[in-house]
């Protein structure tokens, strides 16, 4: 590894041990340039394709960020502001993590800033420091981690039993697109499911049963909704399915579609046959709707409505207030016939 400062010129056990580390490093200049790279720092660049930062002696690091491209380049102005807070001696340390995805595979790294001062022979201060002379940016691939957390995230946002979304990723993901659809004036649907007679089923079947027609119910469902609607599972026999850019009649039409193909599509136990069926409350968002909840109120009315009269039907709650009415109702007026 080639040193450049007098620093660390002849200091040949720095240069072994440095260069024995599997962190890609790079020694600054207090402007930024790179003055010297280890032996981590050049493989990892040849094994990449980044045949410029093989021997990148000269490089500015702050020019690099300033001009960074792709998956890393949201991170890169907060990383060269760390950066020069280091080289001008504000900060101590500095660290964020990043993406730096190959074409072939997801990777991050952890990039850390330590300052690199003089050090000063002075005989009664062995470790003193002298003036700070640039700065050492380390970078530790921490994909492994990143894989694990985000398998974690994965599993307390989904539900075991069926595989869908659960109450928690509902509770992030819902107040996103609200957010959306008060920004860009788009349309935002939630429709409210729950089972009809499930504990009927769980006693005539066995709860081994009930778990096998909640599995039934979410499959039916992933056929029936769009890919971008989040169809998620809040707990019991209650499920719910957001809509984004969905208006009244495309919600309306949705959830019929999935009342009927469930009604029509037993779910099957232990050579049994056993039918299941929904009923559904829709609604769409409004303007002087700020939280999800009064969005989910008023799907609870419609959803009412339907468990008091009869069951296994759909009922819009019109965001305007109005009385909820059954889809059949609904789709005579204003649905327009589907293609």
């Amino acid at each position: 590894m080639p040193y450049h400062g007098e620093l660390l010129r002849d200091d040949d056990l720095a240069i072994a041990v440095i260069d024995a580390l599997p962190l890609q490093i790079c020694v600054l200049d207090t402007d930024g340039a790179i003055t010297a790279v280890n032996r981590a720092w050049k493989e990892y660049a040849e094994r990449d394709g980044a045949h410029q930062l093989v021997n990148p002696i000269g490089i500015n690091y702050l020019d690099v960020c300033q001009h960074a491209r792709g998956d890393a380049s949201e991170e890169a102005m907060p990383f060269a502001r760390g950066l020069q807070a280091v080289l001008a001696g504000e900060r101590e340390e500095f660290e964020i993590d990043y993406p730096c995805h190959s074409p072939t595979a997801l990777r991050w790294f952890l990039v850390r800033v330590t300052p690199l001062r003089q050090r000063l022979e002075v005989a009664d201060q062995p470790d003193a420091h002298g003036p700070l002379v640039g700065a050492v940016v380390s970078h530790m691939n921490i994909t492994d981690r990143k894989r694990i957390e985000a398998d974690f995230a994965r599993l307390a946002a989904t539900d075991p039993l069926t595989g869908l979304a659960n109450r928690r990723f509902l509770d992030i993901f819902a107040p996103v697109e609200l957010s959306r659809f008060h920004r860009f004036g788009s349309s935002l649907a939630v429709l409210m499911i729950d089972l009809d007679r499930f504990k009927e089923i769980n006693d005539a079947y066995g709860h081994a049963a009930g778990d096998e027609v909640l599995r039934h119910v979410a499959a039916v469902g992933q056929a029936s909704f769009r890919s971008c609607d989040l169809f998620a599972r809040l707990g019991g026999d209650e499920f719910t399915c957001v809509m984004p850019k969905a208006d009244i009649a495309e919600a309306g039409i949705a959830a019929e579609r999935f009342r009927s193909a469930l009604a029509a599509s037993p779910a099957s136990f232990a050579g049994h046959a056993i039918p299941v069926t929904a009923s559904i409350g829709v609604t769409v968002a409004s303007p002087a709707d700020r939280e999800l909840e009064n969005v989910l109120h008023r799907a609870d009315a419609a959803l009412y409505q339907v468990k008091t009269g009869g069951r296994n039907r759909v009922w819009i709650a019109p965001a305007d207030g109005t009385w909820p009415m059954p889809v059949e109702s609904r789709r005579r007026s204003s649905f327009p016939a589907r293609p």
